[in-house]
Order: structure tokens, then sequence, then C-alpha cells
């Protein structure tokens, strides 16, 4: 009897934060995984089953290749576009943001999103029920009280496209959702908190649920929104944010 085929997994961002604890999910849930970053594998891949993958997503030619090299003539049920940059206290309005740091903002968060999932549609149409995830924020779907325009607009971006492509593929059976995080500790915010307890403090007290989220808080919602139990659910964007943006402030 033949093995049965294990699930394949794409997960950009995977260098740390998000992307790395859900890719260490997929992995024990089964998935075959590749764990894409720009930086060298996290050292928690060790001894687990997970590829990782050095690629630049804002290479316009990177996500096809990556893809090409390490999937071959196989499918690709899952993509899950965690990679994102935030430039916190050098991110402000659009009317006075640097130039640089906007286009490096939207070459992250929206456009290497949308080279990974036009490069993996591909594949997807060889598998029953594929979907795809993409790690957007309540940014996107909320005004900030202190701007982070590019910050915010890429991720209102990667909403809309994703909203684009559920409309798009549904037919052909391939989903794609979003997940909306609220204040969540990743590596990527830590430092800040470490430099002003303050901070995280106020974030806290503007969470209902008065802590901030875990990295393994937003990785099960993508887990669940990949998973045969969402299959009815595309083009939708949920929200795990422990309850900050359910306030009216």
């Amino acid at each position: 009897m033949s093995e049965a085929r294990r699930p394949t997994a794409v997960v950009t961002g995977a260098g740390g934060g998000i992307g790395l604890v859900t890719a260490l999910r997929l992995d024990r849930d089964g998935y075959r995984v590749w764990a894409v970053d720009v930086k060298d594998a996290a050292p928690e891949l060790a001894g687990t089953g997970i590829v990782a993958v050095r690629a630049d997503l804002t290479d316009p030619a990177a996500p096809a290749a990556l893809l090409a090299e390490h999937l071959g003539d196989d499918g690709l049920d899952a993509l899950v576009n965690a990679a994102g940059v935030a430039f916190f206290d050098r991110d402000v309005s659009a009317l006075d943001v640097d130039e640089e740091l906007w286009s490096r903002t939207f070459a992250v968060n929206l456009d290497g999103m949308r080279r990974m999932s036009a490069a993996a549609v591909p594949y997807m149409r060889r598998t029953a029920g594929a979907a795809m995830v993409h790690v957007a924020s309540i940014a996107g779907l909320r005004g900030m009280d202190s701007p982070m325009d590019a910050y915010q607009v890429s991720k209102a971006g990667v909403v809309s496209l994703s909203r684009s492509i559920a409309v798009q593929l549904g037919p052909e059976g391939i989903r794609s959702n979003t997940v909306c995080p609220g204040a969540v500790l990743t590596p990527m915010i830590a430092h800040l908190y470490d430099e002003a307890p303050e901070r995280r403090t106020r974030m806290e007290g503007k969470t209902p649920l008065r802590r901030l989220g875990r990295p393994e808080d937003i990785a099960a919602a993508v887990r669940w929104l990949l998973s045969s139990e969402a299959s009815f659910v595309t083009g939708t964007d949920l929200v795990v944010d422990g309850g900050w943006i359910a306030q009216i402030v």
C-alpha cells in the first residue's frame, strides 16, 4: 500500500515571530513545510522536518523560482504569507513619510504577498481544497491613533487583495483569507517594550483581555483557516486581537 500524500505548505516570514511559530505548528500537524525568509534559518527549525529556504521576496523573480525549485511537479495545499515589516517610530503620516520607507514597506508587505500568491496558484490547482492565509493587521481594518500610514495602508491592501483572490479563485475551490492580529509580542516589537515598559502596559490596557497576543494565538487561527473545518470560509478577515477593535474609544 502506498504511503498517503502529506499536505504541503509554504510559509513566508518564517525566520521568527508569527511565521516561525506557524511553520512549526504545521510541521507538527503533518504538513511538509517550506519556511521562507530573507534571513538564515531559525535555530528552532533544527530537528524538524521543515525545509528552510532563504529568499528575498522583494525580488520579482524569487517567488516563482523558489516554488519551481522546491515543489517541482507537486501541488501546494497551503500558502501562509506572514512576511512583513513595520518601521516603528519612523513610519508616520503619508503626508510626511520618507519615500524609501514607504516603498520598502509596500515591497515586503503587499508586493511580496501578491507575487507569492500569484506564483502559488498553478501549484494549488493541482490539489483539492487548497487555501491561502495572509497575515494582515487590525491596522488594515481601522485607523491608528498615531499614524503609521505605510504599514496601515499596505495591510489594508493585503486585506483587499485577499478578498479579490477569494472571489476570483473560489470557483476553482481555492480559498483566500486573512488573519488580522492586534498587539502581538513578537521579536519585531519586543525590543520596544524592553526599552519602554510603559508602552507595553498601555497596549495591554487597550486590550479587553488585558494581555498581548502570542504568536501561537495567530498560528492557531491560521491553522483553522487552512483546515477542512473552514472549507466554506473564504474572502473573510479573522480578527485575533483580544477584543481591541470591538470597543468605541
